[in-house]
């Protein structure tokens, strides 16, 4: 069943991806595999830290980031196309559905969107009647907008219309443009759309602790590969660390990957800093909430638990090996 609904997204995804033919190991011994990601975004930090500082390299793995929309990284990952995907809200709902694939770690225990708006509205209430520009239906940053919207007492099924635009940059020129009301955007955007004078109506991490992106696989790579999953998880934990630790090499990645001049890249920087994961483990607390919306919504079973899409073990063993 999981396969059927997938199909349409995997016939797009031939076109994306080349042959797969003898992606491996190359002449070192280092192992190389696939990994989606969304968007180039902060999001993505964890795993561009990793590959730009050499962690990967360091632990044995070549890792291709293949950027993939995520219905079709889904596919991609069921049919073996790729190896593993920094979805963890994708995976959790798939995984949630029926199929065989489990998340494994998170890199960020909050997502750090902020509503951004033009200067008519004054406060989030004020968007009643607006039109709200989201990345896609379904993802985290849709999730993290509907949730923050109840908080603030809005219903966002009557009281705005929320619409499915793109990545980021997609967003940030649809803004402009006036074709939405509001964004809602992570850092870089949402520091320049501050920068020129738009307000920030609300803050997803003062509110919301859900995962927000981190590795994730199937259950068949579990079973029979976990030696190259923790050499994975080893890379990204010493990114994380990294990223904590080390204000002025972090800020070099971002200027680097996002094309930032240097105070641009540091007040990113700063944003979400906080956000990030110490350990990588996954917060099966903020798993349940993204459990319990769907099923609010009857898009899974409701005897689903935190403990049934989420593979902690890895993490654990990766951290003792780690020795710290």
């Amino acid at each position: 069943m999981i396969r059927h609904c997938f199909l349409r997204s995997f016939l797009c995804l031939a076109l994306l991806l080349p042959s797969v033919a003898g992606w491996a190991q190359d002449k070192s011994g280092t192992e190389r595999v696939r990994s989606a990601i969304a968007t180039s975004s902060l999001a993505f930090l964890v795993p561009f830290v990793a590959k730009d500082r050499g962690f990967y390299v360091k632990h044995g793995v070549d890792v291709e980031l293949i950027q993939i929309r995520p219905n079709v990284a889904m596919a991609a990952l069921l049919s073996g196309d790729i190896d593993y995907v920094q979805l963890i809200g994708s995976i959790i709902r798939a995984a949630a559905k029926g199929a065989p694939v489990r998340a494994i770690s998170t890199s960020i225990k909050a997502p750090f969107f902020s509503f951004a708006a033009h200067n008519k509205y004054k406060n989030i209430k004020d968007l009643k009647g607006a039109t709200i520009g989201v990345t896609a239906i379904g993802g985290t940053n849709y999730v993290s907008t509907r949730l923050t919207l109840r908080h603030y007492g809005l219903d966002p099924d009557k009281d705005v219309k929320i619409l499915a635009i793109g990545d980021e940059k997609l967003m940030y020129e649809a803004f402009k443009i006036g074709r939405v009301d509001s964004v809602v955007v992570a850092p870089p955007f949402s520091v320049i759309l501050k920068r020129e004078g738009f307000p920030l109506l609300a803050h997803t991490a003062q509110i919301l602790t859900i995962p927000f992106s981190g590795l994730g696989t199937t259950v068949d790579r579990i079973k029979g590969n976990r030696a190259q999953i923790k050499k994975l998880l080893k890379a990204e934990i010493e990114a994380l660390r990294f990223i904590r630790g080390n204000a002025a090499g972090t800020t070099d990645v971002i200027r680097k990957r996002f094309h930032m001049d240097e105070k641009l890249a540091r007040e990113s920087y700063d944003v979400v800093v906080d956000a990030y994961s110490r350990d990588g483990r996954v917060p099966l607390d903020g798993v349940d909430t993204l459990l319990d919306i769907e099923k609010a919504a009857n898009q899974i079973p409701k005897n689903i638990t935190p403990e049934m899409v989420v593979e902690s073990s890895l993490a654990e063993e990766a951290l003792k090996e780690l020795g710290r």
